[in-house]
């Protein structure tokens, strides 16, 4: 389950603030928020605390698009590149000539 990136991250981290004060008890920290932002657009449901907080313990920053799943290398005119010069090169040594240039290169 992920944040849907519905709140900005002032608000996330009110809402982080909040869950501690609280204890990391998540239903008294959806309450707090309530009453501490009785005019908020959104009024975050408990899970979205749990969810929060397993967000900033594994390193992921909740509210910023960007950053996730596996980086992406641009790789894609090298490897034609060494297509062009040689139609028959398999993709084994394809990775294997431009590997030193860096070494997460994968070709799919």
């Amino acid at each position: 389950m992920s944040l849907s990136h519905q709140y900005t991250s002032r608000e996330y981290a009110e809402m982080h603030l909040i869950y501690g004060e609280c204890g990391g008890i998540a239903r008294r920290a959806a309450a707090l928020y309530r009453e501490r932002f009785p005019r908020a657009r959104l009024h975050p449901d408990y899970r979205v605390f749990i969810r929060l907080h397993n967000a900033y313990v594994e390193g992921r920053i909740p509210g910023q698009r960007g950053g996730e799943g596996r980086p992406r290398l641009d790789n894609d005119d090298d490897v034609l590149d060494e297509i062009e010069d040689d139609p028959s090169t398999s993709v084994r040594a394809i990775k294997d000539v431009l590997a030193f240039q860096n070494p997460l290169y994968t070709i799919f």
